[in-house]
């Protein structure tokens, strides 16, 4: 089980500190069929790989800091070689129109009667986040998705996933919306694609589609955002697909050749993210392989798949953290804290648990300066974690059901 770290003291602070944009009541669907409109020190393999290569043109990029003592082992400035970088959500090598253009965010359904997703092995970065006690919603990030026609199915976005995607520099993409996270999506802050729904103050109509799915599907599980029609959205909505010049990469990754092996922390091979709540609804765990150096996800007793190729949903990193949360109204919507600093301590502690290589980190995560800035995660002494290339998988755990997490 979890237990409580030393040094970490419980705030009890009104709900005033989380950081939403609501709007007053209006009345909202729910999610019962119907569309709402609504991180031991780090120990790392020795080998840096030098390249042979001509000299690389530097990518005008902010620094990612390494941690003491691990200088030259961690990607600090992206370069461009033989017209590939080294991608900021994965630090792997991925061509440079991809690495260079923004993500999108796609907000899915995570009910059993809506799998399989498609698309979701294409993901660099997913987050799962709580709904609802018994709900849990995906926001999954992509960078790579020009080999896919279709991203599905598709669903209504809150508060806590607009200001997830907004880490990335996303553009966000949902169909529809709850009501108090319209506010923030119609503001200048955000970039998003969203299929016309009540509240939703310039739709995109465009981009989105009802797919015919072989087997019983309901109409909120055959809601898809077609990738011809993402491209023209973004272009009728006048986004640009260049990294704004603030951007801050959220991951600090291991240098090609090298692995945050973290020799000294606990082995942990298998993760509940919840033996109780919203996780436990889902039957969420993950598996590490050894033989792959990737932890499997596996929900309702079966590992993901992913409708497009058939492949199970593997990632190099998870990460459970945890956010205090709080049921704003009658219909059970949720809000979480996604903002932690000096000027926003929040309610909750920051408690984070970080997962890679078959070991457990347990440290806390913070977001500073902004809503444009992304979470960071950090071991017990303050030193920056430093995550293994490739995907990242990311639950948000409600601070009610914290005790509930479990490895082994």
């Amino acid at each position: 089980m979890f237990t409580q770290r030393k040094g970490f003291i419980m705030k009890k602070k009104a709900l005033a500190a989380i950081i939403l944009t609501m709007s007053l009541f209006a009345t909202a669907c729910g999610d019962d069929g119907n569309l709402d409109s609504s991180r031991a020190p780090v120990q790392l393999d020795p080998q840096a790989v030098a390249s042979s290569t001509p000299a690389p043109q530097p990518v005008a990029t902010p620094e990612a800091t390494p941690e003491p003592g691990a200088t030259g082992q961690v990607i600090t400035d992206r370069v461009v070689k033989d017209g590939k970088m080294q991608s900021y959500l994965t630090g792997e090598w991925v061509d440079e129109e991809i690495g260079n253009r923004r993500p999108i965010s796609v907000a899915m359904p995570n009910q059993k009667s809506c799998l399989p997703h498609y698309g979701i092995t294409n993901a660099s970065v997913i987050y799962q986040m709580p709904l609802r006690d018994n709900l849990t919603r995906l926001l999954c990030v992509f960078e790579d998705f020009d080999d896919l026609d279709r991203i599905g199915p598709v669903r209504s976005i809150r508060t806590y996933m607009v200001y997830t995607g907004m880490e990335h520099d996303s553009i966000v993409c949902h169909w529809g919306s709850a009501v108090y996270a319209n506010d923030l999506l119609n503001s200048a802050e955000v970039d998003n694609i969203s299929q016309a729904t009540q509240g939703i103050a310039k739709p995109t109509s465009v981009a989105f589609d009802r797919y015919n799915r072989a087997g019983k599907y309901n109409d909120t599980d055959s809601a898809y955002m077609f990738i011809d029609g993402l491209m023209k959205g973004v272009e009728q909505r006048g986004y640009s697909w260049d990294y704004d010049s603030s951007f801050e990469p959220k991951f600090l990754f291991a240098a090609e050749g090298s692995r945050a092996t973290y020799d000294d922390a606990q082995s942990a091979t298998k993760i509940w993210p919840g033996t109780k709540g919203n996780y436990n609804t889902v039957s969420a765990y993950f598996e590490y392989n050894p033989s792959t150096n990737k932890y499997e996800y596996s929900e309702y007793g079966s590992p993901l798949k992913d409708e497009h190729n058939g492949e199970t949903v593997q990632v190099d990193n998870v990460v459970l953290q945890i956010c205090y949360g709080e049921e704003i109204d009658a219909h059970g919507y949720l809000a979480m804290e996604m903002h932690r600093d000096a000027q926003h301590p929040g309610n909750g502690d920051g408690r984070m648990l970080f997962f890679t290589n078959g070991k457990v980190v347990e440290g806390y995560w913070e977001r500073k300066d902004g809503d444009d800035k992304p979470a960071k995660y950090y071991d017990a002494d303050g030193n920056e974690l430093i995550f293994n290339q490739g995907k990242t998988f990311i639950c948000h755990i409600w601070s009610k059901w914290e005790d509930y997490i479990k490895y082994e």
